[in-house]
């Protein structure tokens, strides 16, 4: 990529002169040269989309992704200052062929069958293996990616760079949703109900008509909450703390794999934090504040740090 720009760096000196004989060799270099990039770019693109990972093995980073920050670093070192030249677009647009090829075939790779993106994990099914699998491998590549390609400040790399964090951010999200479903569960089924109940009340209804219902009394939802002492969130969230760093405890790069562990263990206790306030929201709508959940937000920030 270096000497494609020198040459038509030159290229653009030359237009200006009459030496139309270094034009036309230089123009048949570039042109050989671009034509070698090209065919280059379609063995690498073939490579990705024959990438087989066996099911045992569809854990940690690909290689795909794990190669791409050094090639894309390499490119960019390579063309500093090349804005005003045709090899800076060819690259540009090799970038586009390539993100599209890896975002693609990552989520082939990560799907064993086809309802993996929309069963378990999405349903909050916490032993849906093959769901969770699946949001693992896609969290630990968008992490992956976020964390080593270094932009440069190019536009197509920004692009790409912001849809791998939304991409982290959706499947980050799945993620808690099955994971934190084990040792919350019954509570998180009660406030679903309640608060799918308090968007279909009528116009100008009342929300504490919903604690009439002897599924959802004051009774009721105070012996929940009573199951969910301090004791009850610690014993939870070890075990939770140990699930996450078996997921993503072992990956390649170690220090990768710790700051990844901490990212999605902090999300956990941001989880934690938002069923307190759901909690918190219900019990002044409905049950006029009359029911406290057992633990505290130092319970949940201890028990994450210990």
């Amino acid at each position: 990529m270096g000497i494609i720009a020198i040459i038509e760096r030159k290229l653009l000196e030359v237009e200006e002169t009459s030496q139309e004989f270094l034009a036309r060799t230089l123009q048949k270099l570039h042109s050989r040269l671009t034509g070698l990039f090209t065919k280059f770019l379609d063995e690498q693109i073939r490579a990705i989309e024959d990438t087989k990972v066996k099911i045992n093995k569809r854990k940690g980073v690909i290689a795909f992704i794990r190669i791409f920050p050094s090639f894309s670093t390499a490119l960019e070192t390579m063309l500093v200052s090349t804005e005003d030249l045709d090899i800076r677009e060819t690259v540009n647009n090799a970038y586009v062929r390539i993100h599209k090829t890896m975002f693609e075939s990552l989520k082939v790779i990560a799907r064993e069958n086809p309802n993996a993106t929309t069963s378990g994990a999405a349903m909050g099914d916490p032993e849906d293996k093959e769901a969770l699998n699946y949001q693992i491998l896609l969290i630990e590549n968008m992490n992956h990616y976020i964390e080593e390609v270094d932009t440069r400040k190019n536009p197509v790399l920004e692009e790409w760079k912001e849809k791998a964090t939304r991409e982290l951010d959706e499947h980050l999200t799945l993620y808690l949703g099955a994971v934190i479903r084990r040792p919350l569960g019954k509570l998180l089924d009660f406030l679903e109900s309640i608060e799918s109940q308090m968007l279909s009340l009528p116009l100008g209804s009342s929300p504490a008509t919903i604690a009439e219902r002897a599924s959802h009394s004051k009774t009721t939802f105070k012996r929940l909450l009573a199951s969910y002492d301090s004791k009850e969130i610690r014993r939870g969230i070890e075990t939770l703390k140990k699930r996450v760093e078996k997921h993503f405890g072992d990956a390649d790069d170690p220090g990768l794999s710790r700051g990844l562990v901490s990212k999605v263990l902090d999300a956990c206790e941001n989880y934690y934090e938002n069923v307190e306030k759901r909690v918190a929201t219900v019990s002044t709508d409905i049950y006029d504040g009359d029911a406290a959940i057992e633990w505290t937000r130092a319970d949940v920030s201890s028990s994450f740090r210990r």
